[in-house]
Protein backbone atom coordinates (compact mmCIF):
# COMPACT_ATOMS: atom_id res chain seq x y z
CA UNK A 1 0.00 0.00 0.00
CA UNK A 2 1.36 3.42 -0.93
CA UNK A 3 1.34 5.78 2.03
CA UNK A 4 0.63 9.49 1.66
CA UNK A 5 3.39 12.04 2.25
CA UNK A 6 3.63 15.83 2.28
CA UNK A 7 5.93 18.81 2.77
CA UNK A 8 5.32 19.93 6.40
CA UNK A 9 5.28 23.58 7.45
CA UNK A 10 5.32 23.54 11.27
CA UNK A 11 5.54 26.79 13.24
CA UNK A 12 6.61 27.18 16.86
CA UNK A 13 6.07 30.44 18.73
CA UNK A 14 7.70 31.25 22.07
CA UNK A 15 6.21 33.64 24.65
CA UNK A 16 7.37 35.09 27.94
CA UNK A 17 4.64 36.63 30.12
CA UNK A 18 3.19 38.73 27.31
CA UNK A 19 0.97 37.48 24.49
CA UNK A 20 3.50 38.70 21.90
CA UNK A 21 6.01 36.03 20.80
CA UNK A 22 9.71 36.79 21.28
CA UNK A 23 10.83 34.03 18.90
CA UNK A 24 9.20 32.23 15.95
CA UNK A 25 10.50 29.11 14.23
CA UNK A 26 9.06 28.34 10.81
CA UNK A 27 10.36 27.21 7.39
CA UNK A 28 9.02 30.50 5.99
CA UNK A 29 10.97 32.64 8.45
CA UNK A 30 12.64 35.74 7.03
CA UNK A 31 15.68 35.34 9.33
CA UNK A 32 18.17 32.47 9.47
CA UNK A 33 17.69 31.25 13.04
CA UNK A 34 13.95 31.01 12.48
CA UNK A 35 14.51 28.29 9.88
CA UNK A 36 16.56 26.09 12.19
CA UNK A 37 13.76 23.93 13.64
CA UNK A 38 14.99 20.31 13.63
CA UNK A 39 12.17 18.37 15.28
CA UNK A 40 9.19 18.52 17.60
CA UNK A 41 6.92 16.11 19.43
CA UNK A 42 4.01 16.46 21.82
CA UNK A 43 1.69 14.13 23.66
CA UNK A 44 -1.68 14.36 25.37
CA UNK A 45 -3.20 11.55 27.40
CA UNK A 46 -6.35 11.01 29.41
CA UNK A 47 -4.30 8.80 31.74
CA UNK A 48 -1.55 11.41 32.29
CA UNK A 49 -2.86 14.87 33.06
CA UNK A 50 -0.37 17.45 31.85
CA UNK A 51 1.07 15.77 28.74
CA UNK A 52 4.52 16.67 27.43
CA UNK A 53 6.39 18.22 24.50
CA UNK A 54 9.87 18.94 23.21
CA UNK A 55 11.49 20.59 20.20
CA UNK A 56 15.05 21.03 18.99
CA UNK A 57 16.67 23.83 17.02
CA UNK A 58 20.16 24.25 15.61
CA UNK A 59 21.64 27.28 17.34
CA UNK A 60 22.53 29.97 14.82
CA UNK A 61 26.32 30.35 14.98
CA UNK A 62 26.07 33.65 13.07
CA UNK A 63 23.88 35.09 15.79
CA UNK A 64 25.94 34.35 18.90
CA UNK A 65 25.34 37.86 20.25
CA UNK A 66 21.72 36.93 20.91
CA UNK A 67 21.43 33.10 21.04
CA UNK A 68 18.04 31.47 21.58
CA UNK A 69 19.48 29.53 24.53
CA UNK A 70 19.77 32.83 26.45
CA UNK A 71 16.23 33.92 25.60
CA UNK A 72 14.14 30.92 26.56
CA UNK A 73 13.12 30.65 30.23
CA UNK A 74 11.33 28.14 32.46
CA UNK A 75 7.54 28.66 32.40
CA UNK A 76 7.67 30.27 28.95
CA UNK A 77 4.67 29.35 26.81
CA UNK A 78 5.23 27.41 23.57
CA UNK A 79 2.58 27.25 20.81
CA UNK A 80 2.89 24.63 18.05
CA UNK A 81 0.98 24.87 14.79
CA UNK A 82 1.49 21.80 12.62
CA UNK A 83 0.31 23.44 9.41
CA UNK A 84 2.02 26.79 10.02
CA UNK A 85 -1.26 28.70 10.20
CA UNK A 86 -1.87 31.44 12.76
CA UNK A 87 -5.50 30.39 12.61
CA UNK A 88 -4.79 27.00 14.21
CA UNK A 89 -2.99 26.03 17.40
CA UNK A 90 -2.38 22.31 17.76
CA UNK A 91 -0.58 22.36 21.09
CA UNK A 92 0.21 24.84 23.87
CA UNK A 93 2.97 23.95 26.32
CA UNK A 94 4.92 25.24 29.31
CA UNK A 95 8.73 25.12 29.35
CA UNK A 96 10.30 23.17 32.21
CA UNK A 97 13.69 22.11 30.79
CA UNK A 98 16.30 23.73 28.49
CA UNK A 99 19.48 22.02 27.34
CA UNK A 100 22.33 22.48 24.85
CA UNK A 101 24.43 19.76 23.22
CA UNK A 102 26.74 19.26 20.27
CA UNK A 103 29.08 17.00 18.36
CA UNK A 104 32.66 17.91 17.49
CA UNK A 105 32.36 16.06 14.16
CA UNK A 106 29.90 18.53 12.64
CA UNK A 107 30.21 21.54 14.99
CA UNK A 108 26.43 21.74 15.30
CA UNK A 109 25.06 22.97 18.59
CA UNK A 110 21.48 21.84 19.27
CA UNK A 111 19.14 23.45 21.81
CA UNK A 112 16.39 21.21 23.17
CA UNK A 113 13.38 22.73 24.93
CA UNK A 114 10.88 20.47 26.69
CA UNK A 115 8.04 20.70 29.14
CA UNK A 116 4.39 19.99 29.87
CA UNK A 117 1.13 20.82 28.14
CA UNK A 118 -0.53 23.98 29.39
CA UNK A 119 -3.17 22.32 31.59
CA UNK A 120 -0.27 21.16 33.79
CA UNK A 121 -0.31 24.71 35.21
CA UNK A 122 -3.40 23.76 37.22
CA UNK A 123 -1.56 20.94 38.97
CA UNK A 124 1.61 23.04 39.42
CA UNK A 125 -0.33 26.03 40.81
CA UNK A 126 -0.52 25.38 44.55
CA UNK A 127 -1.03 26.82 48.00
CA UNK A 128 1.13 25.62 50.89
CA UNK A 129 -1.26 25.22 53.82
CA UNK A 130 0.97 23.32 56.18
CA UNK A 131 -0.37 23.84 59.67
CA UNK A 132 3.08 25.07 60.75
CA UNK A 133 2.84 27.99 58.34
CA UNK A 134 -0.53 29.19 59.64
CA UNK A 135 -1.12 31.11 56.42
CA UNK A 136 -4.89 30.91 56.69
CA UNK A 137 -7.55 29.02 58.58
CA UNK A 138 -8.42 25.92 56.59
CA UNK A 139 -11.74 25.45 58.34
CA UNK A 140 -12.92 28.95 57.43
CA UNK A 141 -11.90 28.57 53.78
CA UNK A 142 -13.62 25.21 53.51
CA UNK A 143 -16.78 26.54 55.12
CA UNK A 144 -16.97 29.32 52.52
CA UNK A 145 -16.48 26.82 49.74
CA UNK A 146 -19.08 24.43 51.15
CA UNK A 147 -21.64 27.23 51.45
CA UNK A 148 -21.05 28.15 47.81
CA UNK A 149 -21.61 24.57 46.69
CA UNK A 150 -24.73 24.16 48.77
CA UNK A 151 -26.58 27.12 47.26
CA UNK A 152 -28.52 24.74 45.03
CA UNK A 153 -28.30 21.60 47.14
CA UNK A 154 -31.74 20.44 48.16
CA UNK A 155 -33.53 22.62 45.60
CA UNK A 156 -32.36 21.83 42.09
CA UNK A 157 -29.02 20.12 42.49
CA UNK A 158 -25.67 21.34 41.20
CA UNK A 159 -24.01 20.33 37.94
CA UNK A 160 -20.52 18.90 37.58
CA UNK A 161 -19.49 22.07 35.74
CA UNK A 162 -20.66 24.21 38.66
CA UNK A 163 -18.71 22.00 41.09
CA UNK A 164 -15.54 22.44 39.01
CA UNK A 165 -15.96 26.19 38.54
CA UNK A 166 -16.79 26.72 42.23
CA UNK A 167 -13.74 24.70 43.24
CA UNK A 168 -11.42 26.71 40.99
CA UNK A 169 -12.97 30.03 42.07
CA UNK A 170 -12.59 29.14 45.76
CA UNK A 171 -8.96 28.19 45.23
CA UNK A 172 -8.19 31.37 43.29
CA UNK A 173 -9.98 33.55 45.85
CA UNK A 174 -7.81 32.20 48.67
CA UNK A 175 -4.68 32.57 46.56
CA UNK A 176 -5.49 36.19 45.73
CA UNK A 177 -5.98 36.97 49.41
CA UNK A 178 -2.54 35.58 50.10
CA UNK A 179 -0.58 37.21 47.29
CA UNK A 180 -1.20 40.79 48.48
CA UNK A 181 1.46 41.02 51.16
CA UNK A 182 1.82 39.48 54.57
CA UNK A 183 -0.99 37.81 56.51
CA UNK A 184 -1.69 38.40 60.18
CA UNK A 185 -1.77 35.18 62.25
CA UNK A 186 -1.53 34.32 65.93
CA UNK A 187 2.16 33.81 65.34
CA UNK A 188 2.56 37.28 63.81
CA UNK A 189 2.92 38.29 60.18
CA UNK A 190 3.58 35.45 57.73
CA UNK A 191 4.54 35.78 54.08
CA UNK A 192 2.04 33.86 51.92
CA UNK A 193 3.41 30.86 50.06
CA UNK A 194 1.86 30.38 46.62
CA UNK A 195 3.29 30.46 43.10
CA UNK A 196 0.97 33.26 42.01
CA UNK A 197 2.85 33.78 38.73
CA UNK A 198 1.43 30.46 37.56
CA UNK A 199 -2.05 31.74 38.38
CA UNK A 200 -1.37 34.76 36.17
CA UNK A 201 -0.36 32.45 33.30
CA UNK A 202 -3.61 30.52 33.70
CA UNK A 203 -5.56 33.78 33.47
CA UNK A 204 -3.73 34.79 30.29
CA UNK A 205 -4.17 31.54 28.40
CA UNK A 206 -7.41 30.06 29.74
CA UNK A 207 -10.13 32.46 28.70
CA UNK A 208 -13.66 32.68 30.14
CA UNK A 209 -15.88 29.60 30.10
CA UNK A 210 -12.99 27.19 29.57
CA UNK A 211 -14.54 24.37 31.62
CA UNK A 212 -16.42 21.68 29.69
CA UNK A 213 -18.31 19.19 31.83
CA UNK A 214 -21.09 16.62 31.85
CA UNK A 215 -24.48 18.15 32.61
CA UNK A 216 -25.17 15.47 35.24
CA UNK A 217 -26.68 16.91 38.41
CA UNK A 218 -25.05 16.12 41.72
CA UNK A 219 -28.08 15.74 43.96
CA UNK A 220 -26.26 14.52 47.06
CA UNK A 221 -23.96 16.79 49.11
CA UNK A 222 -20.31 16.18 48.24
CA UNK A 223 -17.13 16.54 50.23
CA UNK A 224 -15.81 20.09 50.18
CA UNK A 225 -12.54 19.74 52.08
CA UNK A 226 -10.52 21.64 49.48
CA UNK A 227 -7.87 22.95 51.84
CA UNK A 228 -6.01 20.33 53.83
CA UNK A 229 -2.63 20.18 55.50
CA UNK A 230 0.20 20.19 52.99
CA UNK A 231 0.42 21.51 49.47
CA UNK A 232 -2.91 21.86 47.65
CA UNK A 233 -3.67 22.07 43.94
CA UNK A 234 -7.03 22.06 42.27
CA UNK A 235 -6.54 19.07 39.97
CA UNK A 236 -5.68 16.65 42.78
CA UNK A 237 -8.80 17.84 44.58
CA UNK A 238 -11.04 17.39 41.53
CA UNK A 239 -9.67 13.89 40.98
CA UNK A 240 -10.78 12.98 44.49
CA UNK A 241 -14.30 14.23 43.79
CA UNK A 242 -14.48 12.74 40.28
CA UNK A 243 -12.43 9.53 40.46
CA UNK A 244 -11.44 7.25 37.59
CA UNK A 245 -12.54 5.13 35.81
CA UNK A 246 -16.02 6.67 35.90
CA UNK A 247 -14.84 10.25 35.35
CA UNK A 248 -12.18 11.82 33.13
CA UNK A 249 -10.17 15.03 33.54
CA UNK A 250 -8.09 16.21 30.58
CA UNK A 251 -7.54 19.17 28.26
CA UNK A 252 -7.53 19.97 24.56
CA UNK A 253 -7.34 22.99 22.23
CA UNK A 254 -10.84 24.10 21.23
CA UNK A 255 -12.11 25.38 17.90
CA UNK A 256 -11.41 28.96 19.02
CA UNK A 257 -7.72 28.05 19.64
CA UNK A 258 -8.24 28.33 23.39
CA UNK A 259 -7.37 25.50 25.82
CA UNK A 260 -10.34 23.74 27.40
CA UNK A 261 -10.47 21.81 30.68
CA UNK A 262 -12.75 18.77 30.40
CA UNK A 263 -14.29 17.09 33.46
CA UNK A 264 -16.90 14.51 32.55
CA UNK A 265 -18.35 11.09 32.99
CA UNK A 266 -16.56 8.71 30.60
CA UNK A 267 -18.46 8.63 27.25
CA UNK A 268 -18.87 4.86 26.98
CA UNK A 269 -22.59 4.85 26.14
CA UNK A 270 -23.60 5.07 22.46
CA UNK A 271 -20.15 5.93 21.04
CA UNK A 272 -19.97 7.81 17.74
CA UNK A 273 -16.80 8.20 15.63
CA UNK A 274 -16.03 11.57 14.04
CA UNK A 275 -12.92 10.23 12.31
CA UNK A 276 -12.22 7.19 10.14
CA UNK A 277 -8.72 5.77 9.78
CA UNK A 278 -7.70 6.25 6.15
CA UNK A 279 -5.62 3.21 5.06
CA UNK A 280 -3.51 5.41 2.75
CA UNK A 281 -2.36 7.37 5.83
CA UNK A 282 -1.85 4.32 8.00
CA UNK A 283 1.77 3.16 8.37
CA UNK A 284 1.27 0.46 11.01
CA UNK A 285 -1.13 -0.72 13.67
CA UNK A 286 -1.40 -3.30 16.45
CA UNK A 287 -4.64 -4.41 18.09
CA UNK A 288 -4.70 -6.86 20.99
CA UNK A 289 -7.20 -8.71 23.17
CA UNK A 290 -6.25 -10.08 26.56
CA UNK A 291 -7.78 -11.32 29.81
CA UNK A 292 -5.33 -9.69 32.20
CA UNK A 293 -7.97 -7.19 33.37
CA UNK A 294 -11.35 -8.85 33.69
CA UNK A 295 -14.26 -8.05 36.00
CA UNK A 296 -17.18 -10.36 36.66
CA UNK A 297 -18.89 -8.48 39.49
CA UNK A 298 -19.72 -4.80 39.92
CA UNK A 299 -20.55 -2.67 42.93
CA UNK A 300 -21.35 1.03 43.15
CA UNK A 301 -21.18 3.48 46.00
CA UNK A 302 -21.91 7.20 46.11
CA UNK A 303 -18.85 9.42 46.51
CA UNK A 304 -18.96 12.08 49.19
CA UNK A 305 -21.60 10.54 51.44
CA UNK A 306 -21.03 9.59 55.05
CA UNK A 307 -21.71 5.93 54.29
CA UNK A 308 -19.08 3.24 53.83
CA UNK A 309 -19.22 0.97 50.75
CA UNK A 310 -20.70 -1.80 52.95
CA UNK A 311 -23.82 0.39 53.32
CA UNK A 312 -24.52 0.10 49.60
CA UNK A 313 -23.90 -3.63 49.65
CA UNK A 314 -26.49 -3.94 52.40
CA UNK A 315 -29.05 -1.85 50.48
CA UNK A 316 -29.13 -4.26 47.57
CA UNK A 317 -28.68 -7.38 49.64
CA UNK A 318 -31.60 -6.53 51.88
CA UNK A 319 -33.87 -8.87 49.91
CA UNK A 320 -31.20 -11.46 49.22
CA UNK A 321 -29.89 -14.36 51.23
CA UNK A 322 -26.41 -14.11 49.71
CA UNK A 323 -25.57 -10.80 51.27
CA UNK A 324 -22.86 -8.91 49.43
CA UNK A 325 -22.73 -11.27 46.45
CA UNK A 326 -25.80 -10.85 44.24
CA UNK A 327 -25.65 -7.17 45.11
CA UNK A 328 -22.71 -6.84 42.75
CA UNK A 329 -24.34 -7.85 39.45
CA UNK A 330 -22.25 -10.96 38.75
CA UNK A 331 -21.74 -11.92 35.10
CA UNK A 332 -22.43 -15.63 35.46
CA UNK A 333 -21.16 -16.84 32.10
CA UNK A 334 -17.74 -15.25 32.74
CA UNK A 335 -17.40 -16.28 36.39
CA UNK A 336 -16.93 -19.85 35.17
CA UNK A 337 -13.91 -18.62 33.15
CA UNK A 338 -12.33 -16.01 35.38
CA UNK A 339 -13.80 -16.46 38.84
CA UNK A 340 -15.34 -13.69 40.92
CA UNK A 341 -13.46 -10.46 40.07
CA UNK A 342 -15.13 -7.48 41.74
CA UNK A 343 -14.87 -3.90 40.40
CA UNK A 344 -15.91 -1.27 42.95
CA UNK A 345 -16.48 2.24 41.61
CA UNK A 346 -17.92 5.47 42.95
CA UNK A 347 -20.35 7.80 41.22
CA UNK A 348 -20.96 11.44 42.09
CA UNK A 349 -23.99 12.47 40.03
CA UNK A 350 -26.63 9.76 40.19
CA UNK A 351 -30.05 11.37 40.02
CA UNK A 352 -31.49 14.63 38.68
CA UNK A 353 -33.94 14.84 41.56
CA UNK A 354 -32.29 16.39 44.64
CA UNK A 355 -34.98 14.80 46.83
CA UNK A 356 -34.12 11.31 45.62
CA UNK A 357 -33.11 8.77 48.22
CA UNK A 358 -30.30 6.29 47.87
CA UNK A 359 -32.25 3.07 47.49
CA UNK A 360 -31.94 -0.36 45.97
CA UNK A 361 -33.15 0.71 42.52
CA UNK A 362 -30.58 3.51 42.14
CA UNK A 363 -27.69 1.25 43.15
CA UNK A 364 -28.88 -1.60 40.92
CA UNK A 365 -29.14 0.73 37.92
CA UNK A 366 -25.62 2.04 38.50
CA UNK A 367 -24.27 -1.49 38.91
CA UNK A 368 -25.84 -2.46 35.60
CA UNK A 369 -24.16 0.57 34.04
CA UNK A 370 -20.79 -0.59 35.38
CA UNK A 371 -21.44 -4.08 34.02
CA UNK A 372 -22.29 -2.62 30.61
CA UNK A 373 -19.06 -0.59 30.59
CA UNK A 374 -16.56 -3.03 32.08
CA UNK A 375 -17.79 -6.63 31.72
CA UNK A 376 -16.45 -7.03 28.18
CA UNK A 377 -12.83 -5.93 28.59
CA UNK A 378 -11.60 -9.40 27.58
CA UNK A 379 -13.44 -9.04 24.26
CA UNK A 380 -12.39 -5.46 23.55
CA UNK A 381 -9.30 -4.51 21.56
CA UNK A 382 -6.57 -2.17 22.78
CA UNK A 383 -3.59 -1.07 20.72
CA UNK A 384 -2.31 1.74 18.56
CA UNK A 385 -2.46 3.25 15.09
CA UNK A 386 0.35 5.26 13.50
CA UNK A 387 -0.66 7.54 10.65
CA UNK A 388 0.88 10.21 8.46
CA UNK A 389 -0.33 13.52 9.83
CA UNK A 390 -1.96 15.42 6.97
CA UNK A 391 -1.57 18.75 8.71
CA UNK A 392 -4.11 20.54 6.54
CA UNK A 393 -6.75 18.42 8.28
CA UNK A 394 -7.75 18.65 11.94
CA UNK A 395 -6.79 15.29 13.48
CA UNK A 396 -8.70 13.24 16.03
CA UNK A 397 -7.83 13.96 19.64
CA UNK A 398 -7.97 12.22 23.00
CA UNK A 399 -11.47 11.56 24.29
CA UNK A 400 -12.83 10.89 20.78
CA UNK A 401 -13.64 7.68 18.92
CA UNK A 402 -11.86 6.44 15.79
CA UNK A 403 -13.48 4.16 13.24
CA UNK A 404 -11.30 1.41 11.77
CA UNK A 405 -12.86 -1.27 9.55
CA UNK A 406 -16.09 -2.24 11.36
CA UNK A 407 -14.98 -1.21 14.82
CA UNK A 408 -14.81 1.90 16.99
CA UNK A 409 -11.80 2.65 19.19
CA UNK A 410 -11.50 5.16 22.04
CA UNK A 411 -8.42 7.44 21.90
CA UNK A 412 -6.66 7.69 25.27
CA UNK A 413 -3.28 9.03 24.04
CA UNK A 414 -2.14 10.99 20.98
CA UNK A 415 1.55 11.48 20.17
CA UNK A 416 2.56 13.89 17.40
CA UNK A 417 6.12 13.95 16.06
CA UNK A 418 8.19 15.37 13.22
CA UNK A 419 11.87 15.31 12.25
CA UNK A 420 13.44 17.50 9.60
CA UNK A 421 13.11 15.83 6.20
CA UNK A 422 10.44 13.35 7.32
CA UNK A 423 6.66 13.25 7.41
CA UNK A 424 4.85 14.46 10.52
CA UNK A 425 3.28 11.45 12.25
CA UNK A 426 0.57 10.74 14.83
CA UNK A 427 0.45 7.68 17.05
CA UNK A 428 -2.92 6.97 18.68
CA UNK A 429 -3.17 4.71 21.72
CA UNK A 430 -6.68 3.26 21.74
CA UNK A 431 -8.87 1.08 23.91
CA UNK A 432 -12.42 -0.35 24.10
CA UNK A 433 -12.27 -1.52 20.48
CA UNK A 434 -15.45 -3.18 19.26
CA UNK A 435 -18.55 -2.88 17.15
CA UNK A 436 -21.32 -0.88 18.77
CA UNK A 437 -24.65 -1.79 17.22
CA UNK A 438 -27.21 0.78 18.37
CA UNK A 439 -24.74 1.67 21.12
CA UNK A 440 -24.45 -1.91 22.41
CA UNK A 441 -21.00 -3.53 22.40
CA UNK A 442 -20.34 -6.47 20.08
CA UNK A 443 -16.92 -8.08 19.46
CA UNK A 444 -15.24 -7.13 16.19
CA UNK A 445 -15.40 -9.90 13.60
CA UNK A 446 -12.92 -10.78 10.84
CA UNK A 447 -10.43 -8.16 11.98
CA UNK A 448 -7.53 -10.11 10.51
CA UNK A 449 -9.18 -10.25 7.07
CA UNK A 450 -9.29 -6.51 6.36
CA UNK A 451 -6.96 -4.45 4.16
CA UNK A 452 -5.26 -7.08 1.99
CA UNK A 453 -2.71 -4.39 1.10
CA UNK A 454 -0.93 -5.05 4.41
CA UNK A 455 -0.14 -8.67 3.50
Amino acid sequence: MEVLSQAPQPTIKCYHLSLTPYQVFTPNSSYTSGKNLQSYNFERSIENFGGSFSFTIKEDTENLKDPFMDKVEPLDIIVISENGSDARRDFIGVVTTISIGGMASNLNKVVTVSGKSIEWLFSYFNIANDIKLMVFENESANRTFKTDLEKKQGTEGITIKEVVESSIDAFREEERKLRDGEVETEEGKVTPISNSLVGDLIDKWFKSDYVEATKTNVAYPISSNLFETGKTNIIDYLKKIFPTPIYEIFSYIGENNQPKLVVREAPFDNPVAKYTINPTQLTDYTLTRNCEEVYTGFMTYIEGTDNAPSFYMDIQAAKDTQKGYNVSEPVKDKIAKYGYQLLTCSFVGYNNDPKAKIDQTIIQDLNKKLARWFSNLDEMYTGDFTIVNLTKEKPARIGEWLKFANGLYYVITERHSWNYGDNPMINYQVTRGGEYLNGVFKPVEKLSAIYKEFE
